[in-house]
């Protein structure tokens, strides 16, 4: 059995490799920023950097399963019935040394990175690979506490696109506040909206992080706040672009995407009616998925057809 352990199936639930893709999009709202603001892309660096994405993330969610495995105090119902190691009687030893690897692999791309451009990208590394690492790992892990759905949208949905931003610019323009806010004026909608998939997550899982001694922003606001506040942070999401056109922080036809908010509002309701992690919380994300791609598509397609 520890010989012959690693299955692609076993492979495929412990890195969640299936939301590799979604990485596509980040880094082409990232490009399109650095081309809508500076008029410039450095395609070499953006490829080193997918490249150390990709393996950080796979290792990440191996971790993260590694972790919670560690952490859980239901040993009868979490650890054997539902975390993918329990479940599949994965090698505590084999699934820790495979997240290893494919994080040491993802510091090669990473290392050549920075020789190629400097401490600035240095320090968003740092940065990245701490939340990464110890959104699970440690005493303290930030996905017990109530900053979990934070760390995880700050992380995905505005540190990678300010990553692409500061490699594609490097040596013409610094990494400073007016960069940094303008990379955020343009992901926030994105950010709020994948804030709530992840708070999301967290409703669904309540009693069992409750169980396992996982206080998360769910478990202090309640089911019914926490629904309400999802809510709010959707609409205000999906209403930002026309907020942005209007101060010139996007082209016109990023607009547009306000026009999701009917079809991805349509696709959460079965969520906030039954929040079910089995049954409506994976439509729920196509929902917001919708809105992901839709915007940033749009807003490429104004970038790069010059509209």
């Amino acid at each position: 059995m520890a010989r012959h352990w690693l299955t692609w199936p076993a492979f495929v639930e412990l890195t969640e490799i299936y939301t590799a893709p979604l990485n596509i999009v980040w880094f082409a709202m990232g490009a399109s920023i650095a081309r809508y603001y500076y008029g410039l892309v450095n395609w070499a660096n953006l490829g080193l950097c997918f490249t150390a994405i990709i393996l950080f993330d796979l290792a990440v969610n191996i971790t993260d399963n590694y972790y919670d495995y560690r952490h859980a105090r239901d040993r009868e119902g979490y650890a054997r019935h539902t975390n993918v190691i329990g479940r599949l009687g994965l090698p505590l030893k084999g699934v820790f040394g495979l997240g290893l690897g494919l994080y040491l692999l993802s510091l090669i791309p990473a290392f050549v990175l920075v020789a190629r451009t400097g401490w600035p990208i240095f320090l968003l590394g740092i940065v990245g690979y701490a939340l990464g690492i110890f959104y699970t790992a440690g005493r303290f892990p930030i996905n017990a506490t109530p900053t979990g759905e934070l760390a995880v949208a700050f992380s995905i949905t505005y540190l990678v696109q300010l990553a692409c931003v500061c490699l594609s610019v490097y040596g013409r323009y610094p990494l400073d506040w007016v960069l940094a806010g303008r990379t955020f004026a343009v992901c926030a909608p994105v950010v709020l909206i994948f804030f709530t998939i992840q708070l999301a997550n967290n409703v669904a899982d309540r009693d069992e992080d409750i169980a396992n001694g996982r206080h998360t922003l769910a478990f202090y606001l309640g089911v019914a706040r926490s629904l309400r506040l999802m809510r709010v942070l959707q609409a205000v999401g999906a209403v930002w672009p026309l907020v942005a056109l209007l101060f010139g922080w996007v082209p016109w036809p990023a607009a547009l995407s306000c026009l999701l908010l009917a079809p991805m509002w349509k696709g959460m309701q079965p969520f906030y009616v039954h929040p079910s992690k089995q049954q409506t919380y994976f439509p729920l994300i196509r929902a917001a998925s919708l809105f992901f791609v839709g915007y940033t598509l749009l807003f490429a397609l104004g970038v790069w057809l010059s509209w």
